[in-house]
């Protein structure tokens, strides 16, 4: 397991909170709308990092809610690929190994599932953000 006071200090509540709250990011979105297309559309990237403040657990069972409530529908699945691998980097970088391995874990089991069930259009939409 993590060790959590190293997390709690690398990755504080707050920078969950303000990565897509009402924040000088909302403001930018507001005032050039041509980049209103680059917004997620989901809080998937939120909540799992409010899910490593808690642990392991809680970034599993966060996982598992968003694969299961959101597989079938490309555009959020792919914001689920996407989050998953952003936090796999951020740990690694940031040296917590036991984080880094979960995620890296989770992401690569989302990646195959995406690669393998979207087809046409949907597989476009997948490979082109991702790429």
């Amino acid at each position: 397991m993590a060790d959590m006071e190293k997390v709690r200090s690398i990755m504080p509540l707050t920078r969950a909170m303000c990565m897509y709250g009402t924040s000088d990011k909302e403001k930018f979105y507001c005032a050039y709308p041509e980049y209103q297309a680059l917004r997620p559309d989901t809080t998937f990237f939120s909540d799992f990092c409010v899910a490593d403040v808690y642990g392991e657990k809680a970034i599993k069972d966060t996982y598992k809610r968003c694969f299961n409530g959101w597989k079938e529908n490309v555009k959020y699945f792919t914001e689920l690929v996407a989050a998953l691998n952003h936090q796999l980097w951020f740990w690694y970088e940031a040296g917590v190994e036991e984080y880094a391995k979960l995620y890296d874990k989770l992401w690569k089991e989302a990646d195959a599932y995406g690669t393998e069930h979207f087809k046409g259009d949907d597989a476009k939409h997948f490979f082109s953000v991702l790429d």
